[in-house]
C-alpha cells in the first residue's frame, strides 16, 4: 500500500502473480522472474498461444498464457522488486512497548500548539479540523470490527472472498499447502476481471 508496486495489478492480479511466480521459497527470486516476464517483448504475444513457445515452469506458462496481453498495460517501476521494500516487510520497524494500548481523546491545545509550531496553522484552522474527529469520539458510534469480514468454517475465521479468480488462487494455494508443496495449479476461472467485486 506504501509503494508505486505494478501499475494495472490490484489484489486479485497480485495473487495470481504470486501463484504464477514461485515465490514462497525465494519471494525476491520469483518478483525478478515475474520482472523478467513483464519487461520482454515476445512478438508471440500477438500471434495464436498455441505457437508460442514460451519457456519457463508450468505455473508460469499458465499465467503466461493468462495474462500474456497484460505486458502492453502493467508497469513496474525502475527499482521493481525494491530491496527496501522485501527489508521494511521482512523487517518491521514497530513498538516494542509492552504498554497496554489505550484509545483517547486528543489534547486540543497541545495539537494545535503543535500545528502551529510545525505546520503554521492557526488556532482556528487546526480546531476546525479536529473538532469533528473529537465529536466522532465522544460519541456513541461503534467502529466497524475486522471480524465483520471473515466468515466461520469448522470455528476458523476466514476472510469473505467474492472474486471468483481470488478464491480459485486461494483455493490452490491451500490445496498446495495441505499437500504438502507440488507442482502447477490449474488456470483458474477467466469470468471476473480486476474491477470485479472483492
Amino acid at each position: 500500500d506504501y509503494t508505486d508496486g505494478v501499475k494495472g495489478v490490484g489484489i486479485v492480479n497480485g495473487m495470481e502473480i504470486l501463484q504464477g511466480f514461485e515465490v514462497s521459497k525465494d519471494a525476491k527470486q520469483g518478483l525478478r522472474t515475474f520482472r523478467k516476464w513483464l519487461d520482454a517483448f515476445d512478438p508471440n504475444d500477438s500471434m495464436s498461444l498455441k505457437k508460442s513457445k514460451f519457456k519457463g515452469t508450468q505455473r508460469e506458462a499458465i499465467f503466461h498464457r493468462n495474462h500474456h496481453t497484460a505486458r502492453t498495460r502493467w508497469i513496474a517501476p525502475p527499482n521493481f522488486p525494491d530491496d527496501k521494500i522485501f527489508n521494511a516487510y521482512f523487517n518491521p520497524v514497530v513498538d516494542k512497548s509492552d504498554e497496554r494500548f489505550s484509545w483517547g481523546v486528543p489534547d486540543t491545545e497541545k495539537l494545535v500548539l503543535f500545528c502551529n509550531r510545525h505546520a503554521g496553522w492557526t488556532a482556528e484552522e487546526t480546531r476546525g479540523q479536529l473538532d469533528p474527529v473529537v465529536e466522532r469520539i465522544e460519541g456513541k458510534s461503534i467502529q466497524t470490527r475486522i471480524d465483520s469480514f471473515m466468515r466461520y468454517e469448522d470455528g476458523i475465521k476466514f476472510a469473505k472472498v467474492r472474486s471468483k479468480r481470488l478464491r480459485t488462487v486461494l483455493n490452490s494455494i491451500q490445496r498446495r499447502y495441505n499437500d504438502g508443496g507440488g507442482g502447477a495449479e490449474g488456470d483458474g476461472d477467466r469470468d471476473e476481471d480486476e474491477g470485479g467485486r472483492r
